[in-house]
């Protein structure tokens, strides 16, 4: 199979407002991104991942990792897309900021894993100031109940897609989130997506009180 080269011309016009005819190819050194026009989108359309994310919409399929990353205890920075985070082994509050939009693609993905209990008060909080999730993301939560179904009712909490830039995973006694709670955040193109599953802790017996939020 031969090497072949594309050859190609700088445009001086912002890829933002570059438009195309139908079928061009042209590349984004901003972003080192391949888009291609549909002969009328300026700034084109993403090529990357197209396979991907036509064959599996969510992203996950196709998400792999070598290694879960351990958030540090305190843990306050921001999140690397395409990783896999465990919470820190402490338990105790966090604040972990998404890629923003400008800076994620269509596909990318991050996922939390609970190995251990959050704290009883202790919040983890997961967002970007200004980035609003995705309409109709959502954190469902164990509700807390006595009797034989302690653990198995659930309730949901959903992000409106315009205020809720944050997803605030709280720490409660017999309430969790506990062991084998996770949340999936993926980008949509527009936006990140968060589903969020929370386990019981203790005895079950208290409402989780995980929620989407603005601050």
């Amino acid at each position: 199979m031969a090497l072949r080269k594309i050859r190609g011309k700088v445009i001086n016009q912002a890829i933002g407002a570059h438009t195309g005819k139908d079928g061009d190819l042209f590349f984004d050194d901003s972003t080192n991104s391949f888009k291609i026009s549909d002969g009328s989108t300026a700034g084109g359309v993403p090529l990357e991942r197209t396979s991907v994310v036509n064959a599996t919409p969510t992203g996950f399929s196709g998400f792999s990792n070598t290694a879960k990353l351990q958030m540090a205890n305190g843990f306050s920075a921001a999140m690397v897309k395409n990783s896999c985070y465990l919470t820190p082994a402490d338990g105790n509050a966090i604040a972990a900021t998404l890629p923003t939009a400008a800076n994620s693609e269509l596909g990318d993905v991050i996922y939390v894993e609970y190995q251990v209990v959050a704290s009883n008060g202790q919040t983890m909080k997961f967002g970007t100031a200004g980035e609003f999730y995705a309409a109709k993301s959502a954190v469902y939560r164990t509700t807390g109940a006595t009797g034989s179904a302690v653990g198995l009712i659930k309730s949901v909490d959903v992000a409106d897609g315009t205020a809720d830039d944050f997803l605030n995973m709280v720490g409660l006694t017999n309430g969790g989130p506990g062991i084998g709670s996770y949340i999936k955040f993926s980008f949509n193109g527009t936006a990140w997506w968060a589903e969020a599953r929370t386990e019981s802790s203790g005895t079950g017996i208290a409402a989780n009180l995980s929620t989407f939020a603005t601050s």
